[in-house]
């Protein structure tokens, strides 16, 4: 029989692996392999990728079509007293679309637009087109989104200092030094993993940053075992070191960046004996790591979430590695860190509508937790998650009636769990609704629910945000049942509420419109498909990454040399930034909530929790009922050093219960060196659904999800980032009464 071959790209996570997807005539996916012809993963595909195939195939658990609570009526009772606990019933997409914009356009009637919540996930190729629904509701960005501990804390310091967003993922497969902090290689992206384990680019110098000592740290030249959320000290001693031996280019300084005698005089007293006092390291450990960085140019830096997201410091962690990576000067060359424009690209008023749509004589949009987070109004108009769940449940300082979760477990996704589900089973929420693969925990107590199509089950594109690439996507198999992907959903809801907005037919269109007005490709569709990629690049050509655009009058929208900052250089005295109450220089700032700065409640709750470490096979709260990846990891555990084991009464393989201030959940201890002494590590997925095939329970959203130990305060001032990588536990054998 023959195969039909089709090339697509996989988006379980943020990789986006090149694929090859092999499916018969019967729509069954028979097999998956690595596209050798992608410019960025070149054939290398992990087992995440390779279980599309299962997932496609296997239909136990999937959402298949749109169903609404048998109790819920919107034109009559509504029962939310019975969310959880009432059956569904399978409903037209027409009568589910209809059910939307009718309640949306109710609610933002009687207590206006802000009174609606949309929630989505990492988004993965749908952001865009849900910051344009929210334009059409009247809102502005994302709503609600988990970016304050993921996106934002992330891009935001390199918005500041280098004026662009970006996430910094370095050229490693030309880079001669390497660095990876707070990223693991190993467990997120097969194609860098590859790079690493061939040495494909000739790393002489490689260094990695992590609370764990990773799988690529056994490989590093330094690695170093920062305790968590002090990672700006030891950016702070860097430079110090880089500064104090001329390791920096004197003539790229004098041109290409603004204060650096004020940072100078910053990092005078930073010394490796300090950082290390602080950070917990060996200070000729952070010496040597210095001296590779300034000697062993390129340099390409990884950065993960753990640095600069996920600690109250978050903003401040990120800028001090920015600025870290601004003094060693390699931006937009081979080897070193590129100098994306994607991100403006795809928060463009042309597509999102943020401009386009206001009324220049509407007050400004109130913003949940806006006062309390200056930085949420400004960046992504999004909502603090604190604040929404505490509106939701007193209705102060206004009521939010309706959330809508698209790829979104409010659930599995937000810190302080216990508060995000009083406030979704709140009576006060007049609809909720939830459009995922499956029925998650959010799902089980909402009004409506319906189903999605997967990467391999649509058509698509995607912008590499960090490599100023454009990947296509082609739909290797029609989805099962009635999936809709994103596209089409925000599609059909936008043409209901704001048809002169929404004017496509369908997702084919979307995408060739959006090829043409952003990037000047006036393609057809098949041309589209039969492009394997295309350089995103001003004046690229395809394949190819334009080198120092701030040379070339390339980052600036006037046309002029420099970077899309004020100053028109790398900001190492940041003006934009003090206007919202910071240092306008990087600099160090102890936790909120740790032994140092809270040594009574480290009385109590004496270790350190990370949450959201990576573990092969599962991205985020996704995939724990898929026999391929569950058999992986069939058990929730936390990862815990032999030396707090022992001083616990902890044995490897036992049950045992993880407690902070604000919740407690169980798991199995996996006691192991990898982790960093007084540190308890809790990997990502919560392991929330039952696994059938395998006869593996399932934990739910209370059980064996990390996020319950977190405190929503306090948090980040400007984004309202949370300690979700430095928050205060205690643990202890057995599982209590969980």
């Amino acid at each position: 029989m023959a195969l039909k071959k089709t090339r697509t790209m996989c988006t379980t996570c943020h990789a986006r692996c090149g694929v090859l997807v092999y499916s018969d005539e019967d729509n069954r996916i028979v097999k998956i392999e690595g596209d050798p012809d992608n410019v960025k993963s070149k054939g290398v595909i992990c087992g995440s990728g390779m279980s599309e195939r299962e997932i496609h195939n296997n239909l136990e658990g999937r959402l298949l079509y749109p169903m609404k609570r048998v109790d819920w009526d919107p034109k009559g009772e509504r029962n939310p007293e019975n969310r959880g606990k009432s059956e569904f019933e399978r409903i037209s997409w027409d009568e589910a679309m209809d059910i939307i914009a009718d309640e949306c356009l109710r609610i933002k009637e009687e207590y206006g637009p802000e009174a609606i919540i949309t929630g989505q996930g990492t988004g993965r190729v749908a952001n865009h087109w849900h910051c344009r629904i929210n334009s059409s509701l009247g809102l502005e960005g994302w709503s609600l989104v988990p970016t304050h501990v993921c996106l934002m804390p992330h891009i935001l310091p390199n918005a500041f200092t280098l004026g662009v967003f970006s996430s910094a993922a370095g050229d490693m497969r030309n880079a001669h030094c390497a660095v990876l902090w707070g990223q693991n290689p190993a467990m997120e992206t097969a194609w860098c993993k590859e790079v690493f384990k061939n040495q494909a680019a000739g790393i002489t110098k490689l260094i990695v940053i992590d609370v764990r000592f990773q799988d690529m740290s056994k490989h590093a030249d330094v690695a170093l075992q920062p305790r968590p959320g002090t990672d700006a000290a030891l950016a702070l001693a860097f430079m110090h070191e880089i500064i104090e031996h001329g390791w920096y280019d004197p003539e790229f300084i004098e041109n290409w960046t603004y204060g650096f005698d004020e940072l100078a005089e910053r990092v005078k007293d930073w010394t490796p004996e300090r950082a290390a006092e602080i950070c917990q390291v060996d200070a000729d450990d952070i010496r040597l790591a210095a001296e590779y960085m300034g000697n062993w140019g390129p340099v390409g830096m990884c950065i993960g979430l753990g640095p600069g997201c996920m600690h109250t410091n978050a903003i401040q962690n990120g800028r001090a590695i920015a600025c870290l990576q601004g003094m060693l000067g390699y931006l937009d060359v081979k080897g070193g860190i590129p100098v994306p424009l994607s991100f403006s690209v795809m928060l463009d008023d042309k597509i999102t509508l943020w401009d386009s749509q206001k009324d220049p004589g509407r007050p400004e949009l109130f913003t949940f937790g806006g006062e309390e987070h200056p930085l949420y109004k400004s960046f992504g108009r999004s909502n603090d998650p604190h604040a929404v769940f505490n509106a939701i449940i007193t209705g102060e300082p206004r009521p939010v009636k309706a959330y809508i979760a698209i790829a979104n477990d409010p659930l599995l996704c937000y810190e302080n769990t216990n508060l995000t589900y009083r406030a979704m089973t709140s009576p006060n929420l007049d609809f909720v609704c939830v459009k995922d693969f499956y029925m998650s925990p959010t799902a089980k107590i909402a009004d409506l629910v319906l189903p999605s199509a997967d990467w391999s089950e649509r058509y698509s594109y995607d912008e590499e945000l960090d490599g100023n690439f454009l990947f296509t996507f082609d739909k290797a198999v029609d989805a099962p049942g009635e999936c809709w992907c994103d596209w089409q959903f925000f599609l059909e809801w936008g043409k209901r509420i704001d048809p002169d907005n929404w004017w496509w037919n369908d997702v084919q269109e979307m995408v060739l419109w959006r090829m043409r007005e952003f990037y000047g490709f006036d393609l057809t569709w098949d041309e589209f498909q039969s492009e394997k990629y295309r350089s995103t690049e001003p004046g690229g050509k395809q394949g190819e990454v334009v080198e120092k655009k701030y040379e070339k009058g390339l980052l600036r929208p006037d046309g002029s040399l420099g970077f899309p900052t004020p100053s028109g250089r790398i900001e190492f005295w940041c003006e934009s930034l003090a206007a919202f109450g910071y240092d306008p220089l990087p600099d160090f700032e102890e936790p909120a909530e740790s032994p140092v700065s809270t040594p009574e409640l480290a009385e109590e709750y004496p270790l350190v929790v990370v949450t959201g470490i990576r573990i092969y096979s599962f991205f985020h709260s996704a995939w724990t009922n898929t026999p391929a990846q569950r058999k992986m990891y069939p058990d929730p555990f936390v990862m815990i050093h032999p030396n707090d084991a022992r001083k616990y009464g902890i044995t490897d393989g036992e049950w045992v219960t993880v407690e902070s201030r604000v919740g407690h959940m169980i798991s199995k201890a996996y006691v192991t060196r990898e982790i960093k002494e007084g540190v308890v590590g809790v990997p990502r997925p919560g392991w929330r659904d039952e696994c059938k095939e395998l006869g593996l329970p399932g934990y739910g959203w209370d059980k064996a999800n990390g996020n319950v130990l977190i405190p929503s305060t306090p948090a980040e001032p400007g984004y309202g980032a949370t300690p979700m990588r430095s928050s205060l536990v205690k643990i202890y054998p057995g599982r209590g009464d969980l």
